[in-house]
């Protein structure tokens, strides 16, 4: 079943907690007191509001109830190494109401390579006490409180999931049966990081229902026609391709004719096309199809009956792979597991890293566990995966806690709510490969006091040593940044005195950023991202030395980020949100052989891509093989036939910039200086410019406001033009019954006949549309907006008074029903003379303006709740959509779709950069083989785990030479055009174009570029090209197309002439 809100712990045990100095409001939370707690205030009857600012980016995922039923849950973590600190933080994010941390240990110098929360001076401390405080930061809604004692039954009774770190087997077990014996059951996590060796195992009762198993919105199709038949099969438009499966079920509504398929019934769909599928029902007796329908998917919600820990030992089911070319693997690390927590018991230690006699003592449980075994027994164990795994067994790896953290965290966030598929039940993971190629001697594994031992005994010093001097660029310091920032502050990455790290991020810091990137606090708002992180980062390390830069890393910073610089680097990680960013550094790395480490996320998906030096291909490569980017709407149908909310969304933002930000900037720009505006609008000449000038005229003529008055009137007839004039000119235009050429009705699926919707002062909707486009054009005409016009009755006084001019429709009015249309100005014979005509009226308008006049344009800005854009954005949408009967939404799901969200997740970004810096240790020790690196694709709702070895570069042949796109020629001197073409010559091919940047240096179909032969290439780049090689740049670049001797064309190797 669903978790629900459990009975509160005793006062004796408020008294306990507050014994370590936790808050006032954690022991009163404790006592069963009412608090807030969570992500958001109580509204009072006990319910948090969510803060939806601070959240947006959540909420576009989870949805409201998700996070209401979050903000409601109490989360004990017990153990804090470095996967406890890793899940506490990424709890703390999603706000949880309280987190109570657990452990009975202190701190050692060992956990710092691990727990960013803690430094030197925490060492002897608590590790629990040692954390709430820094956890306490990330989220003051969150209750943190410390338990030091021995856990108890009875401990975990007030808590809605509980998660070990740590935890003897047989302990373990016994917690494990306890909270399956609760109603409701507490769900149980078991997660473990030792070394390169992960393990999850989730146990959330005998019955827990899965609400929402996906989080991907229902599929929808628009319905063209439905055959009488048994099955049926319904047809529906071709836009777009249909994602139903078989066995998915379908409602309908709206289908006009065979109006029995209305009645809210799902049928289940028992064959699927790309177009069209069959359900299973006999529509024979039912009415002919006429027109219209959607079908939509319904979500059915799930029950996983749950096996308990003590059975799950035994026997462990199916295992959830992560690798499918280790699908042997996981038996073998379960078993592996299991010895270790016998030799833990047997000696009271880890085994030590190194230690040939552990590790044959390793060896040995193992393989008793193994024979104890029935049905899982294995014929042969890999000993010397064991002696890996025996060896680094006690350390905590901070890559490997945080994939684990991001996983467990995800995990909570499913026990809690019931939204996504939880883990089923097992999970285990290595990252064996991330070892260096060379043997590893046990001396270089011992421990030196530093807070790098645990990741030096699993590694060695010599390759902590080599990651101390590296030089990386790291690009972006959002979500993805913080956290690496965070990774390689821990694993020492640039910490020596010839090692550097350089962020880069252009950005400033925003309140919604807080929910993700967890190295800003809310004093930074508004501060630059970059520097921030960096400070942040060398408050976990001291010694790291990183150098923050606020530049954009493009074409316009190459002077920044020279040649020099990128030839001093030795690896570059992208935190990167957008394509082209990424496609930009993707061909400076090729162009100067670094490697580069690629992610990316989607809620909670995420893909990592490795870009090693002539081993793999770059991550452009690949671009063609992904998806196709989404499908814009036509124009038509976003300003017309909208027939879903996206449209009304697109046209409202649209609308919002148009009227807000253009016109007021476009004023500005013909109020400063009339008569260059004026020449640039004649020099234009066509439609766009004569309704551009129309608008602005409107704007300062009969548009124009002078009281807030004069804007709650515009705003009135605003109303009355969009949602009641526009679809009576509309269907007066296309009336109802129009036919197409082909016979066909006019107003058929995909379009939406509209209705006019009638202003009403007792519609709440309607009402708040006038606030907000009141208020906003009072900002933009600098207005100050009254204190009455808050109050709905002042408000709709004022409406109540403006007078409302009939409309009639007129004909001939040319309304653009073209799909293929790029804008829908209307060309005329007159435009010339037309915008002459304006252009005289508004300099008659101008003479009448105040002295000194200038409007404020607006720009659209999503994250502040309170500046009214996303009220008059929804308002508008949903005007729209009730003019064509399509659903209406809130204003939040408005803010994520018209403020083009994207969707993220804590989780999702925390296990994305663990795995990416597991692939960093290769990169930094060298020597590995494409095969050992690893590309992923993870999708933590389903849960889905996609591992695959990267794509190695296409190799291209020409006699006795190779080379890849990873390759560039080089040629020193300053040689002139023949000897250029001479040096190919030599090689074999035949060199008939070369070229620099845009321009044609030499080519042979131009005789006239013969004269250029003897010329140095410099100088004909310099005159033709235009090119000016800076003086930190030693050479310049030409792009020679060549042909052998059969006449073949020849793909060679970008060439780099060193002139100087």
């Amino acid at each position: 079943m669903l978790p629900t809100k459990r009975a509160e712990g005793a006062e004796d045990a408020a008294a306990k907690k507050a014994r370590v100095g936790e808050s006032a409001a954690a022991a009163a939370m404790v006592a069963g007191e009412p608090v807030g707690g969570g992500g958001g205030d109580s509204n009072g009857n006990g319910v948090a509001e969510i803060d939806e600012d601070l959240h947006s980016r959540q909420l576009a995922v989870y949805g409201r109830e998700t996070m209401r039923l979050l903000f409601a849950s109490n989360v004990l973590i017990s153990g804090l190494n470095g996967l406890g600190a890793e899940t506490a933080k990424n709890l703390a994010l999603v706000g949880v109401k309280s987190i109570t941390l657990h452990d009975v240990e202190n701190v050692e110098m060992w956990d710092l390579s691990g727990n960013f929360f803690l430094s030197e001076d925490d060492i002897g401390k608590n590790r629990a006490v040692a954390c709430v405080a820094k956890l306490q930061e990330l989220n003051n809604a969150v209750l943190i409180s410390a338990l030091t004692e021995e856990l108890s039954n009875e401990h975990l009774s007030k808590f809605q999931a509980v998660i070990f770190t740590n935890l003897a087997l047989d302990k373990s077990v016994e917690f494990d049966d306890y909270c399956r014996s609760q109603q409701p059951p507490i769900s149980f996590i078991k997660a473990e990081v030792c070394g390169l060796f992960g393990s999850v195992f989730c146990d959330f009762g005998p019955e827990f229902t899965v609400i929402d198993v996906d989080g991907e919105d229902p599929q929808t199709g628009i319905i063209a026609s439905i055959s009488n038949d048994n099955p049926a099969m319904v047809f529906c438009i071709d836009d777009e391709r249909l994602d139903f499966k078989e066995d998915d079920l379908v409602v309908f509504k709206e289908v006009n004719g065979m109006t029995e398929l209305n009645d809210g019934k799902p049928r289940k769909i028992i064959a699927a096309g790309l177009y069209s599928f069959h359900i299973e029902e006999d529509t024979r007796n039912f009415g002919i199809y006429e027109k219209g329908g959607i079908a939509t998917q319904v979500k059915e919600t799930m029950v996983l009956e749950f096996r308990s820990l003590r059975e799950c030992i035994k026997e462990p089911g199916n295992f959830l792979l992560g690798d499918f070319t280790k699908y042997q693997r996981p038996p073998l690390l379960h078993f592996a597991f299991l010895a270790l927590d016998k030799f833990r018991q047997k000696f009271g230690r880890f085994p030590v890293a190194g230690s040939d006699q552990d590790a044959r003592r390793f060896v040995e449980f193992t393989a008793s566990v193994n024979e104890a075994t029935i049905d899982y027994k294995m014929d042969g164990l890999d000993e010397k995966l064991l002696r890996h795994f025996a060896s680094g067994s006690r350390a905590v790896l901070n890559p490997m806690a945080a994939m684990f953290g991001g996983i467990v965290g995800q995990e909570v966030v499913k026990a809690c709510s019931g939204k996504f598929r939880p883990q089923y039940q097992f999970f285990y993971f290595d990252s064996l490969e991330s070892l260096p190629t060379y043997a590893l001697d046990h001396k270089d594994l011992k421990p030196l006091n530093s807070h790098y031992d645990a990741q030096i005994s699993v590694f060695g010093y010599k390759l902590q040593k080599k990651m101390r001097d590296t030089d990386v660029f790291v690009v972006g310091s959002g979500a993805l940044g913080c956290e690496f920032l965070k990774n390689l502050a821990l694993m020492g990455v640039s910490c020596g005195r010839k090692g550097k790290l350089t962020i880069t991020d252009d950005d400033v810091i925003e309140k919604s950023n807080l929910s993700q990137q967890f190295l800003f606090r809310g004093w930074n708002i508004g501060q630059a991202k970059s520097t921030v992180a960096a400070a942040a980062a060398s408050a976990i390390n001291s010694s790291l030395h990183i150098d923050a830069l606020q530049n954009r890393a493009c074409p316009e910073t190459e002077h920044v980020f020279h040649d020099a610089f990128w030839e001093g680097l030795d690896v570059v990680i992208n935190a990167l949100d957008n394509v082209n960013s990424r496609m930009y550094m993707d061909m400076r790395c090729l162009y100067f052989q670094k490697p580069l480490l690629e992610s990316g996320t989607l809620g909670p998906k995420f893909n990592t891509q490795m870009v090693i030096p002539h081993l793999t291909e770059n991550y452009g490569a690949s671009r063609d093989l992904e998806a196709p980017p989404e499908k814009q709407a036509p124009m038509c149908t976003v300003h017309s036939f909208p027939h879903n909310i996206d449209h009304c969304l697109t046209w409202a933002r649209s609308e919002f910039e148009g009227l807000l930000e253009k016109i007021p900037s476009e004023v500005n720009s013909f109020i400063s200086n009339p008569a260059e505006y004026a020449a640039a609008m004649r020099k234009a000449g066509d439609a766009q410019a004569r309704e551009l000038l129309e608008r602005v005229c409107e704007c300062l003529d009969k548009e124009r406001c002078d009281n807030f008055e004069d804007c709650v009137a515009w705003a009135r007839l605003r109303f009355e033009d969009y949602f009641s004039n526009r679809v009576k000119q509309l269907t007066f235009t296309f009336p109802e019954d129009t036919v197409i050429s082909t016979g066909a009705p006019f107003w058929s699926a995909p379009k939406r006949l509209p209705r006019p919707v009638q202003f009403s002062s007792v519609d709440s909707s309607h009402n708040q549309f006038i606030l907000a486009a009141s208020i906003l054009r009072a900002i933009s005409f600098g207005i100050p907006v009254p204190d009455w016009a808050k109050n709905m009755d002042s408000l709709a006084d004022a409406v109540s008074k403006v007078a409302v001019p009939e409309f009639e429709p007129k004909s001939g009015v040319k309304i653009e029903t073209d799909e293929k249309a790029t804008n829908l100005s209307s060309a005329s014979v007159d435009d010339v003379a037309d915008i002459e005509d304006i252009l005289t009226k508004l300099e008659a308008c101008a003479k009448k303006l105040p002295s000194g006049f200038q409007m404020k344009p607006i720009q659209f800005e999503k994250d502040d709740d309170k500046n009214f854009h996303m009220d008059l954005i929804a308002g508008l949408a949903n005007m729209r959509a009730r003019n064509y009967g399509i659903p209406e939404v809130d204003k939040l799901t408005a803010k994520i779709i018209a403020g083009r969200i994207i969707p993220a997740l804590a989780t999702t970004t925390a296990m994305a950069t663990g795995l990416v810096c597991l692939e960093l240790y290769k990169v930094l020790a060298g020597g590995h083989p494409p095969e050992d690196y690893r590309n992923t694709y993870f999708n933590l709702a389903i849960p889905l785990f996609l591992t695959s070895d990267p794509a190695k570069p296409k190799v291209m042949k020409h006699r006795d030479m190779r080379w890849t796109v990873w390759d560039r020629w080089s040629i020193k001197g300053n040689i002139t055009v023949a000897e250029l073409l001479k040096w190919l010559s030599d090689k074999g091919l035949n060199a008939y174009s070369v070229s620099c940047g845009t321009s044609l240096l030499y080519n042979t179909m131009f005789a006239r570029h013969k004269d250029r032969l003897n010329r140095k290439l410099v100088d004909v780049a310099q005159e033709v090209a235009k090119v000016d090689v800076p003086a930190y740049r030693k050479h310049f670049d030409v792009v020679v197309a060549c042909e052998d001797d059969t006449g073949n064309d020849i793909d060679i190797p970008l060439i780099s002439i060193y002139f100087r």
